[in-house]
């Protein structure tokens, strides 16, 4: 199968298959925890605790993660993120002690930090093929997430929780195996760099607060705003899950898209094109049209988180750079996230969400006039 996909993509589709397998044993618990977590031997803070100590144990090591995966390179790296991440899963599946739950979540957040730092190495690291791969990474990502969507349901009603369970560990200990046929360093791992906080440029600044109003945030007040517009409880909950789903498979058919295609030339335009999608969303926002603005916000955000990696990979004058450069992508993108979803339920009890996606909207608007036009940013060292 791997050779009909080009030569330089094989790596990416390899390290991309291995996150979106592990990425189930993940986004099931985001299922299961809300509603069934007495099964789970958990109170319902617990579920909170929990589903937010992945990412904040991933801003937490950041400084620590590009020493370690330069140190054992990617391929070892991938191997040890899957390790880490079977680990997780089973402790799920065992339904130990909370503490011992706590521990699982911590190291599903390093192993997931370690597999998409190494989806982001090998998706840039030829130039020629940059695009193409990050379509890839994009696309394949998704499928493990979406496969969760539309299987969950069945196996919970037709067989039991543990059924999904044994499915997510299963396929987390199947993505040994596209680890392991991952191209082994073709020179020794280089002395890593020493640990440092990833200062933001100019990309990253704008990612950060890019993701809080179209990531973070959003994701939580979505469904309450819909029902102060005038929906039904439920209503407001299955327009979610759709617009949910709508974000997955759009974010899938751009990455299709980028195989094939590639039609983002000029990338500067479509980074424009994107800004102003989201631009547009936050006006609407903070006028309260909340389903509009889902939708330019869905292709907006979609767009420039292909289209900023590619950019950052473009202008970083080596490996290393690169590297920190990407890395640095993702803590902050972690960051919006980290700190949207617990901003939204203070949005909520003020009513200040309109306010807030018009005060941030024009945030945007002024760093992008402070970069003539355009947005600029000076490589990392």
């Amino acid at each position: 199968m791997l050779r009909l996909i080009h030569q330089h993509s094989q790596p990416t589709v390899l390290a991309s298959v291995v996150l979106t397998l592990a990425l189930v044993s993940d986004s099931v618990l985001y299922l299961l925890l809300p509603l069934y977590f007495e099964d789970f031997g958990l109170t319902l803070i617990w579920v909170g605790i929990l589903l937010s100590a992945n990412r904040f144990v991933r801003l937490l090591i950041n400084p620590w993660l590009l020493p370690w995966f330069e140190r054992f390179g990617p391929r070892a790296s991938m191997v040890q993120a899957v390790g880490l991440a079977a680990t997780a899963s089973l402790a799920f599946l065992m339904l130990a002690s909370p503490w011992v739950l706590l521990l699982a979540r911590l190291l599903w957040g390093m192993a997931y930090a370690l597999m998409r730092l190494g989806c982001l190495h090998y998706a840039t690291h030829h130039p020629e093929r940059r695009m193409a791969n990050l379509g890839w990474y994009t696309s394949l990502q998704e499928v493990g997430p979406l496969l969760v969507l539309l299987v969950t349901p069945w196996l919970v009603h037709y067989i039991a929780i543990e059924a999904v369970l044994v499915l997510a560990s299963t396929l987390c200990l199947l993505a040994l195996w596209p680890a392991l046929a991952l191209p082994r360093a073709q020179s020794d791992p280089q002395a890593p760099t020493r640990a440092r906080f990833p200062w933001p440029n100019a990309w990253h600044r704008l990612t950060f607060v890019l993701c809080l109003l179209f990531d973070g945030v959003w994701t939580v007040v979505l469904a309450p705003l819909l029902v102060v517009a005038g929906w039904s409880t439920a209503a407001a909950l299955a327009m979610t899950a759709w617009l949910l789903l709508a974000k997955r498979l759009f974010n899938l058919l751009v990455g299709v898209v980028s195989i094939r295609v590639n039609p983002w030339v000029p990338e500067r335009l479509w980074l424009g094109i994107s800004l102003v999608l989201m631009l547009v969303s936050g006006g609407l926002m903070a006028l309260t049209e909340v389903l509009w603005a889902s939708v330019f916000a869905i292709a907006g955000h979609g767009l420039f988180m292909i289209l900023v990696p590619k950019r950052l990979a473009d202008e970083a004058l080596s490996d290393g750079s690169r590297h920190h450069s990407l890395n640095g992508f993702t803590f902050w993108r972690d960051l919006a996230a980290a700190v949207g979803a617990l901003l939204a339920s203070l949005l909520l009890a003020g009513a200040w969400t309109p306010m807030f996606y018009g005060l941030l909207t024009g945030l945007v608007v002024l760093m992008l006039l402070s970069a003539r036009y355009g947005v600029t940013s000076s490589t990392s060292n």
